[in-house]
């Protein structure tokens, strides 16, 4: 998991270039005005996802977990908390892998992590990473983000 922001330029640097193709992607977008829905970047290797809804409370939430994609999440507008954790065979497994979808679903998390969004911050995990988005803070609010999935092959 990395966590940033998409404006901090010179700590970005480090990060593989094709992540860093992900945030320029998020830095000359309009993100505000990008619409609800699928965008395709490059193919099926990178494309996004582009949401909106209320956050939840977490204790009533699964985390989702993928196996060809990686996440590459930036909140547009609100505030949300995401929780994680490493990949860990204690972590409880809801459902059995959908693999059309890329997600199977865990009801619970060994060495639960989170991490607080707001506009312009983006969190990345990686294949196997369990990750609770759309978590609410103190209390329910709307936001949008968007999500960028970038095939795990690329950082190949």
């Amino acid at each position: 998991m990395i966590y940033g922001h998409i404006e901090h330029h010179n700590t970005n640097q480090y990060l593989p270039s094709v992540i860093q193709q992900c945030l320029q992607y998020l830095n000359d977008t309009d993100l505000e005005q990008l619409p609800v829905g699928k965008h395709i970047i490059d193919g099926e290797r990178i494309f996004a996802n582009v949401m909106a809804f209320n956050t939840g409370d977490a204790a009533e939430k699964c985390a989702e977990v993928h196996k060809e994609y990686i996440d590459v999440q930036c909140l547009i507008y609100g505030e949300e908390k995401i929780q994680f954790a490493l990949q860990d065979e204690l972590n409880i497994i809801e459902t059995p892998y959908d693999k059309e979808n890329d997600f199977y679903l865990v009801g619970g998390m060994h060495h639960l992590n989170e991490v607080i969004m707001y506009p312009k911050m983006f969190a990345i995990f990686f294949p196997e990473e369990p990750h609770k988005p759309g978590c609410f803070i103190t209390h329910t609010s709307p936001i949008k983000k968007i999500v960028i999935k970038v095939h795990h092959s690329l950082l190949s």
